[in-house]
């Protein structure tokens, strides 16, 4: 089997998300696979169409969220050996990631089913993304034991 060449990882940073970042590293090729985490913080801004850009509140704390971001993928690079590039958008998470699918050539998306924990049925930015992304997408399930047996 091939291995994935870029692969979307969109994270809340719930334990959730954190299953799906674990997973896509696990199925990554080191020197050969690029993992995009993205993150979107839900700014007003975009809810507001007669704003025509964001807040200088929402700029600085997603300037903030960068910062994390970048050392998280330093700390996954220097673990998995593979190439991350993280992403920080603002407005509605579900029309941002489907946005950003349809700008760029992924072979997979990769998203934790929900953020609340409780079970494994998929959360409504899960549904809408699996219903209105055109891209092949991977949830991963609260509780995931392992994640390399789904890799093996």
């Amino acid at each position: 089997m091939q291995a994935f060449k870029n692969i979307l990882i969109p994270t809340d940073f719930s334990p959730a998300a954190w299953n799906a970042v674990q997973l896509g590293s696990s199925m990554a090729k080191p020197g050969y696979t690029d993992i995009t985490l993205l993150h979107v913080f839900p700014s007003s801004a975009k809810f507001d169409s007669r704003k025509g850009e964001l807040d200088i509140k929402d700029l600085n704390t997603i300037d903030e969220i960068k910062v994390q971001m970048d050392a998280f993928c330093m700390d996954l690079h220097s673990q998995y050996k593979v190439s991350y590039h993280p992403l920080i958008l603002g407005g509605a998470v579900q029309q941002e990631i489907c946005q950003h699918i349809q700008e760029n050539d992924f072979d997979l998306v990769i998203i934790g089913v929900n953020s609340n924990g409780v079970d494994n049925n998929p959360g409504s930015h899960t549904s809408d993304i699996i219903s209105n992304c055109h891209a092949p997408v991977l949830v991963v399930p609260n509780g995931l034991i392992n994640a390399k047996t789904l890799v093996a």
